[in-house]
């Protein structure tokens, strides 16, 4: 037994698809739409539109369409039971309850217990730092690096004081076994002897949220004075929850800055995110114990194409900063790096330099690729046979340019390798054309009447439903889909639900009507009654002309054949569509008013 459709229709109803779209994809109103960038394929000029009166999204690049559950189940990876569930949860929804499977049934219960586990573990981490007699050493620590308190708790930092089972006992006490430590990574087990231990001892803790701002993980920072063979900073293993490579540092706590100052700062570790927001720069976040990965930065081009990269300044720093260039590139974003003279990190450089002193640096930031150009010229030589050396690695990359970033990108790096920029134009112009991908099996697409019938049922459907209920349905269309869709649209159901259901089954129509939902200038209210007839009259007058070359050709036939009692019957009907088509062409002619584009 699934969700009723009253409820999902309600849930639907009360969500805020502005709001739900916007914690992914940065949204500027336009008009009584929202843009951004698809967050479904790469792009740099926003073609995403959210229209709230339809309640769906369309992309008018790539055809990604649907309503609020399509865009989190896409963008989630939830289905779309977990997605009405979620949101009636946000919209104060109850929502019925079913008879689960085994298998959703398991599932569910274990996603909820290890969110419910990792909730408990953070806020003891927390109490123990901020309060906790056995927090003093990580208080301590924290003054010492320049971090209040207050910063700790907004953020969520704790503290895991040296002991084996000092959590484990913790959360036995509160009701969780072992097996749930074990799954969420708190724990460890020891099979020697068959027990389990803490994972995190006399460390300093940073939560790791979702984007719904729940704990998932943590990273422990080593205090000083540890044994000096324990790892600085110790991260928590993958879970059913938990994917590194899929989640940054403090970017539920960072969105709304991104997406207000459009751009973000990435950076190498928990400290430097931590000592960014205190400063005030929260659009800072950073990865989990791994380099930037592709899924990293599919999440940050959701929200800006604007990254300012601050790696550590060391060997180890230049070469992360190099090798995230191509995720850049193929990400399509705007990747800068910024300098920190006298600090070895941003965290050292807004403790030395303060928040004035850091936000004057961010005027200095360079293009990435730049970096990239230097280093891979220093690596090479300067002699002949080097510069060629360094030409040959770098092409690649620069044939991944284009417009007025790939012309200035080749002008400033033939003039490092002392190379007319004419040359090395003709060397990064002369790619292989990459083989073009093959062609898909072609789509349904409606010509420029229907597609034009449809805008006005999407948006004026009381206003057309009295001439379409005159229409003979095979002069719409020969197909049942778009048929059916019309009349669920005319007799008043929402797009949303209409979508959901021809989604698996007309996927190509369901583009089309969520196309034309997201384009809100083609006719006016007052002139989509006439605008339907014109349409119409287009329609039939294409059929009547269809059948008058039709019989003209059977004239001629018979002219031939001297078949004189068929001729006669020709005449007659020729006569008739001749003047059916003298009326539909005086309604075509006549233009329909109100008409605000094509």
């Amino acid at each position: 037994m699934a969700i009723p459709k009253h409820v999902v229709d309600e849930v639907r109803t009360r969500a805020d698809i502005v709001s739900v779209v916007g914690q992914s994809v940065t949204l500027r109103r336009a008009g009584a739409s929202w843009v951004g960038l698809c967050p479904f394929h790469n792009e740099k000029s926003p073609s995403f539109n959210v229209v709230p009166s339809k309640q769906i999204y369309h992309c008018f690049g790539c055809g990604a369409g649907g309503d609020v559950f399509t865009f989190l189940q896409k963008t989630r990876g939830l289905g779309f039971t977990d997605a009405v569930r979620e949101l009636a949860a946000q919209v104060g929804v109850v929502v019925e309850e079913r008879q689960l499977s085994a298998e959703e049934t398991l599932r569910n219960s274990r996603r909820k217990d290890l969110y419910d586990t990792c909730e408990a573990a953070a806020r003891w981490y927390s109490t123990t730092l901020l309060v906790g007699k056995d927090g003093a050493p990580g208080r301590a620590y924290l003054a010492s690096r320049g971090i209040s308190l207050e910063t700790a708790r907004k953020y969520r930092m704790g503290y895991a004081p040296e002991g084996w089972n000092n959590l484990e006992n913790h959360l036995k006490a509160e009701g969780f076994d072992a097996d749930l430590m074990l799954r969420a990574g708190l724990v460890k087990k020891q099979e020697s002897r068959g027990s389990t231990y803490d994972v995190f001892r006399g460390r300093l803790l940073f939560s790791i949220l979702d984007d719904r701002g729940r704990p998932i993980a943590f990273g422990g920072r080593v205090m000083p004075g540890a044994d000096k063979d324990a790892p600085k900073y110790l991260n928590s293993p993958g879970t059913e929850i938990y994917e590194k490579s899929k989640v940054l540092y403090g970017l539920s706590w960072a969105r709304t800055a991104i997406q207000r100052r459009d751009r973000l700062l990435v950076v190498e570790g928990y400290f430097d995110a931590v000592s960014l927001w205190q400063a005030g720069f929260e659009e800072a976040v950073a990865p989990c114990g791994t380099a930037l990965t592709a899924e990293h930065l599919d999440i940050v081009r959701r929200l800006t194409l604007k990254v300012i990269a601050l790696f550590d300044t060391d060997e180890a720093g230049l070469n992360a900063a190099v090798r995230s260039l191509g995720l850049f590139l193929a990400a399509g974003v705007e990747a800068r790096r910024l300098d920190l003279p006298g600090a070895k990190d941003p965290d050292e450089y807004v403790q030395k330099f303060g928040a004035a002193g850091f936000e004057e640096r961010l005027t200095r930031t360079e293009p990435l690729l730049e970096l990239v150009i230097r280093r891979t010229l220093d690596k090479h030589g300067s002699s002949a046979e080097g510069r060629g050396r360094a030409v040959a690695e770098l092409v690649p990359t620069l044939r991944r340019l284009s417009g007025t970033v790939r012309d200035a990108t080749i002008r400033r790096a033939a003039g490092w390798m002392g190379m007319p920029e004419q040359e090395l134009e003709r060397q990064v112009g002369g790619a292989a054309a990459s083989a073009a991908p093959e062609a898909g099996p072609r789509r349904w697409q409606p010509d420029k009447d229907l597609a034009h019938l449809l805008w006005l049922v999407v948006h004026f459907p009381a206003e057309v439903r009295p001439t379409l209920d005159q229409a003979e349905p095979s002069l719409i269309s020969e197909l049942p889909e778009v048929l059916e869709a019309i009349a669920r649209l005319v007799d008043g159901q929402g797009l949303p639900t209409v979508l959901e259901e021809l989604r698996e089954r007309a996927p190509d129509l369901a583009r089309t009507l969520a196309q034309a939902a997201a384009n809100s200038d083609l006719y006016r209210l007052e002139a989509a009654e006439s605008a339907a007839r014109a349409i119409l009259a287009r329609m039939d007058l294409r059929g009547i002309e269809a059948q008058i070359l039709a019989i003209n050709r059977e004239i001629h036939h018979c002219e031939t054949t001297g078949d004189k009692s068929s001729y006669a019957d020709l005449v007659r009907r020729l006569s008739g569509l001749y003047a059916r088509q003298a009326t539909l062409k005086q309604l075509v002619n006549r233009r329909a008013g109100g008409r605000a584009g094509c």
